[in-house]
């Protein structure tokens, strides 16, 4: 009666196993679905809790989640403004997109130098770099910081603002004029665009 049982219980556990491929060909083998959200879904691997975004992930398992990009930008805005990132004495850090479009208009933080970074988890430059503008960000209170995950180089929002390398950091002054764009991790470049900003306005 136990061998029946344990051999029921594996048929279930693998019944519940499932693959998955992300465009970029990165593998999650004899993973299941923990929670399914807007914006990706949750998955329960042997190391732990993995989250694979529905832009990473090909058409036909976007389409058997249902997932509406749409659905997936509201979804990613109201959670970091939910839940805010690194606090300082300024303006709280949000991610305000995971590889969907986004108005950038709609999270300058006027009265502020709104800097916007756009990054992605697997660049190297783009982990050397995050720490550095974060602490910026909670150092100065005059200073507010978006980040904007493109997740890889053919999603909406990497399309949108034509990303081809990272990371890319866009400083905007106080009333939401854009000051500078600088391309790769050059932070004495990116403190220079928040003085200029700082001064114009």
């Amino acid at each position: 009666m136990k061998s029946v049982a344990f051999l029921l219980l594996c048929i279930t556990s693998v019944a519940f196993a499932e693959d998955f491929k992300t465009t970029r060909g990165k593998e999650y083998k004899n993973v299941s679905v923990s929670r399914i959200e807007p914006d990706g879904i949750v998955l329960k691997t042997k190391s732990g809790i993995s989250k694979i975004y529905f832009v990473e992930l090909p058409k036909d398992v976007q389409e058997r989640f249902h997932y509406n990009p749409a659905n997936a930008a509201a979804y990613t805005a109201a959670q970091a403004f939910a839940k805010p990132g690194l606090a300082g004495r300024g303006q709280p850090v949000e991610i305000i997109s995971h590889g969907t479009q986004v108005d950038i208009n709609q999270h300058l933080a006027l009265g502020y130098v709104t800097i916007v970074d756009f990054y992605a988890d697997w660049c190297p430059a783009c982990r050397w770099l995050s720490p550095r503008l974060e602490q910026m960000a909670a150092s100065d209170p005059q200073i507010a910081l978006r980040k904007i995950d493109i997740v890889n180089w053919k999603t909406a929002v990497a399309r949108q603002f034509t990303i081809d390398s990272l990371p890319q950091v866009s400083i905007y002054n106080r009333v939401g004029q854009l000051i500078g764009t600088v391309s790769g991790a050059d932070i004495d470049q990116i403190k220079s665009y928040v003085a200029q900003a700082k001064a114009r306005g």
